[in-house]
């Protein structure tokens, strides 16, 4: 299945996505900030990227805006997950392929990954 790194820096929502995307036959690979964010994904490109935009030691708007101007990260595909009030705006100008605004259903969340890694298959 999929390598899917999680860029969140909640331990209980990290938990949650993590026992989701191992449920799901996934590899998960978590980061709890930003800047962990970029380091896992450039040792080990994943297949997806589920990113919160509220966190420590450099926000996912930031990280998502640093990713896309690199090229071993501009072509892996961002979901962001947020509580926050503008994530439909900031992930667009960021360049997030897709997002949803906290709390998610589990299941909305699960068909989203899915499409997301279908649309990704040559």
């Amino acid at each position: 299945m999929a390598r899917i790194l999680v860029v969140e820096d909640s331990s209980d929502m990290r938990t949650l996505l993590r026992d989701l995307l191992e449920s799901l036959g996934h590899t998960c690979i978590e980061a709890a900030d930003g800047l962990d964010g970029v380091k896992a994904a450039m040792t080990v490109p994943p297949d997806l990227i589920i990113m919160d935009l509220m966190m420590p030691n450099a926000a996912g708007d930031t990280t998502l805006k640093f990713m896309r101007g690199t090229p071993e990260l501009r072509t892996i595909p961002v979901l962001v997950v947020s509580a926050h009030a503008d994530v439909a705006r900031i992930s667009r100008q960021m360049g997030a392929n897709a997002w949803m605004a906290k709390p998610v259903s589990m299941e909305e969340l699960r068909k989203r990954i899915d499409q997301m890694l279908a649309a990704r298959q040559p």
